[in-house]
């Protein structure tokens, strides 16, 4: 099963970690679903979020 490392970072500057409010956050992916959800719902944050995507496994 493949896994991604999912890094948005906000372009406006705003907070996109809400506990550390730092405009960039990583997470682990571990399926193609879930990568698209969080592809999508980053095109319509009003953060203008750049993606980052890397394939780990």
């Amino acid at each position: 099963m493949p896994t991604w490392i999912f890094t948005a970072t906000s372009r406006t500057g705003r907070p996109v970690n809400p506990i550390t409010g730092s405009p960039t956050d990583s997470i682990t992916v571990y399926d193609q679903a879930d990568l698209d959800r969080r592809v999508e719902a980053a095109r319509t944050d009003p953060r203008d979020l750049d993606v980052d995507i890397q394939r780990i496994a």
